[in-house]
């Protein structure tokens, strides 16, 4: 169905992920800078990915609006039909420290519902790639363009769900998820993309964000490839995120599950935060 879509898209973050990995094995911090208003880093690598990304895309589908993180805000997101949403490098505190915990994605939205239809995830440092279409499944890019399908873990138990949480916004919300419900294991990571990542392969079984300040392009690709694979990415009340809306913040506090434990960790997290632990959807 989106076959033209997937394969510029593919070709657009391996293109992304090179010019990424130059400034990486250059071994410095790609001259970061802070953004204005705490909006946290920026390096050679973000705006040489981005460049890439949205030139190779816009290129490819001129009607279709474009959000890209290191790109001024287009205001046609809010009457074209599709959108791109392009985060060139998430995690780009990851790559200052040179963990390795950072990706390349991309995800292409439909206006009229909202949702994602398309998203491609790539890591630079461990060379894995993740895409998915709506409809079509979610699947591991193999070397010469096979397929291996992807599917989160059945894990529902509170004693085998393995969270994984963010290596760099640690907050007391989390804290108090981890303490009442005691979860198998807890890793931090840096990077939606990757955090996602580990869950659609089976690593990891749910991921919590109570900051409020992600964007749509942190979090558009990813979940895309969660929900083909089996899982859920809602906010507290159990609603998938719009990204038709006007702001492009995820200012609800939101839950990236296998989908087996989605309910389980939502009740502990609308308990962290003094909600009924009863949710819809």
């Amino acid at each position: 169905m989106l076959e033209r879509e997937l394969e510029v898209a593919l070709a657009a973050v391996a293109e992304a992920v090179e010019a990424v990995m130059a400034v990486y094995a250059a071994g410095g911090d790609g001259d970061a800078v802070e953004k204005a208003g705490g909006a946290g880093p920026v390096t050679a690598a973000d705006r040489r990915a981005n460049a890439i990304l949205v030139e190779r895309l816009g290129a490819a589908f001129p009607e279709d609006a474009m959000l890209a993180e290191e790109s001024a805000d287009d205001p046609r997101r809010l009457t074209a039909a599709r959108l791109w949403c392009v985060d060139p490098l998430d995690g780009t505190k990851e790559f200052i420290a040179r963990n390795g915990e950072f990706s390349v994605m991309v995800g292409l939205v439909e206006r009229a519902t909202g949702r994602p239809l398309l998203g491609v995830v790539a890591e630079p440092v461990t060379g894995l790639t993740l895409a998915a279409v709506a409809g079509e499944g979610a699947w591991k890019v193999l070397p010469g363009g096979g397929r291996a399908p992807l599917r989160t873990s059945a894990r529902a138990e509170a004693a085998e769900v393995r969270l994984i949480v963010s290596r760099s916004h640690p907050d007391r919300e989390t804290q108090a998820v981890v303490a009442s419900m005691g979860p198998a294991g807890l890793t931090p990571c840096g990077s939606v993309g990757v955090k996602i990542g580990r869950i659609v392969e089976g690593h990891a079984d749910a991921y919590l964000n109570f900051s409020g300040k992600t964007r749509f392009w942190d979090t558009c690709g990813p979940d895309i490839i969660l929900h083909e694979a089996g899982g859920r990415l809602t906010t507290l009340d159990g609603a998938p995120l719009d990204y038709s809306a006007a702001s492009t913040v995820n200012a609800q506090p939101y839950v990236a599950s296998n989908g087996a434990s989605h309910a389980l960790v939502l009740a502990h997290c609308r308990r962290a935060v003094g909600l009924s632990e009863e949710v819809s959807g």
